[in-house]
């Protein structure tokens, strides 16, 4: 428990009025377990957790709902704030929940960082409490959907007629606004007023021409409305930013952009692709999940098609050019264009470009490692081939393994004893190559772990050949290593 006594030791003094100091001391603790979010870190999580749960079982025997309701308003973490709340939905008292709602408008603590496009205000972006609890008094706790009600109505215009507004709280509730004309004028006037760029998406679903020049007027900023209004009278607009966002300093709002134009699928909106795809930009080919539009429906949990056939020309040269190839792309488009034999063909060619050593950090068995650039989607293209194609590409990335440590991952994601037993020539030559014995030694880790032993044994005598040189050298590192590797396997090299 020494990250709980750390960070208790570390928990900041939160000035609380009308509370004795037993009480304030139980708040603090239940704040310093409630701050570990790696449970990683404790040595006994069942421990943990009831001890989590006696601290909180102390402050609600403590407490009452008058003091609730009174802590509530205070400065309190933000941790006890959520405890109080969950307190009082466990009561049913929704009136008391609404009542600290309206209470508390104002307050922005935020639970989870922006994702939001970096050219808008990253706080604006961020999600806040009062945001979540918006929604858990506004959806139906059995469907999880959000609920046309009174109470909604009520809530939206307590928000929109408090001073100061909260325009984090407008930003994180946009989506369960409904598209009513008093809500529109009222959202307008405001992204007048107080340039709300963030409102614009709201305003753009109501589709008014009117509305057009106003939301380009918002410049870069205007390009989530756009998605939500894709009027031909935008193309003019979007194609002065084809050179803006070409750079890798501003690729994430170039994606955004790209993703903008996809949402047109009409000969001028190609026109734009177009450019943008022989624009020469080295990270091109992540711009192709711009233009694979799958959405995923979530009531019936399928994908559902948006695919422009206009773009199929570019998501098929990615996968030859770039190594690129979604696997909605492929189920949707691909398979479906493409014969039997053309598509292996095609699947074939691209394998061959694609080059194993563009590094990706992967989780492996919990673990952030960085694994060979061969993601699951493409292992499972890379197995409707035929067995010969299939064998060939194994070889060929084996041989492509900068390091020879990563042939324990590519081991373990491509899944196939076989395979690996029919690489075996390739393997002898990718480590009869290595003149690194570390790499070496964790290849035979590897290779015994798995009771591959007549590559273990090449490997060992690999290992045995560069031995000399190694004790010879400097590195006392590497000595050590080989040492152990022989108590290891109880060999004498």
């Amino acid at each position: 428990m020494k990250i709980f006594i750390l960070a208790f030791l570390l928990c900041p003094f939160f000035a609380f009025t009308q509370i004795n100091k037993e009480l304030e001391f139980d708040i603090k603790k239940y704040d310093s377990l409630s701050l570990i979010s790696d449970f990683r870190t404790i040595d006994n999580i069942d421990e943990f957790v009831l001890l989590r749960d006696k601290v909180e079982k102390s402050i609600l025997l403590k407490t009452n709902k008058s003091d609730l309701v009174s802590f509530y308003k205070q400065e309190i973490p933000l941790s006890f704030r959520k405890l109080i709340i969950q307190k009082f939905f466990e009561d049913n008292d929704t009136a008391t929940v609404v009542q600290l709602f309206k209470a508390t408008i104002g307050r922005k603590d935020i639970i989870a960082e922006s994702h939001s496009i970096r050219n808008f205000d990253p706080e604006i972006g961020s999600i806040i409490y009062n945001g979540e609890l918006f929604e858990r008094l506004i959806m139906d706790p059995e469907t999880y959907e959000i609920r046309e009600s009174d109470l909604k109505d009520e809530l939206l215009n307590f928000i929109f007629a408090s001073e100061p507004l909260n325009e984090n709280l407008l930003s994180n509730i946009q989506y369960a606004i409904p598209l009513k004309k008093e809500y529109y004028d009222v959202i307008k006037k405001l992204v007048k007023e107080k340039n709300f760029p963030y409102l614009l998406r709201y305003m753009a679903k109501f589709k008014k021409q009117e509305d057009i020049e106003f939301i380009k007027s918002f410049g870069d900023k205007s390009f989530f409305a756009i998605q939500e209004f894709p009027d031909e009278k935008f193309i003019p607009f979007l194609e002065q930013f084809i050179e803006k966002f070409a750079g890798d300093e501003d690729f994430f709002v170039y994606q955004t952009y790209l993703r903008t134009v996809a949402k047109f699928c009409s000969p001028n909106a190609k026109i734009l692709v177009e450019k943008i795809f022989n624009s020469g930009n080295p990270r091109r080919s992540f711009l192709i999940s711009a233009l694979s539009r799958s959405t995923y429906d979530f009531k019936n949990e399928v994908f559902v098609d948006h695919y422009c056939e206009l773009y199929y020309p570019y998501i098929k040269e990615a996968w030859i050019n770039d190594g690129v190839l979604d696997n909605y792309v492929f189920e949707n488009y691909t398979k479906k264009i493409l014969n039997k034999n053309d598509l292996a063909s095609y699947l074939y060619n691209g394998f061959k470009k694609i080059k194993i050593n563009e590094f990706s950090t992967r989780d492996i068995d919990n673990e952030e490692v960085e694994l060979p650039n061969l993601y699951q989607a493409n292992i499972k293209f890379l197995k409707t081939l035929n067995n010969l194609m299939y064998q060939e590409i194994v070889n060929k990335y084996i041989l492509e393994l900068d390091f020879l440590q990563h042939l324990d991952f590519f081991i373990k994601f491509l899944d196939d004893r076989q395979a690996i037993l029919n690489a075996k020539d390739a393997i002898k030559l990718r480590i009869d190559k290595e003149e690194n014995s570390n790499y070496l030694i964790y290849a035979a880790q590897t290779l015994k772990k798995i009771d591959y032993k007549e590559l273990f044994d090449y490997t060992v005598e690999a290992i045995k050949r560069l031995k000399p040189k190694v004790m010879k050298g400097d590195h006392d590192y590497s000595k050590e290593q080989i040492k152990i590797f022989e108590k290891q396997f109880y060999l004498s090299l």
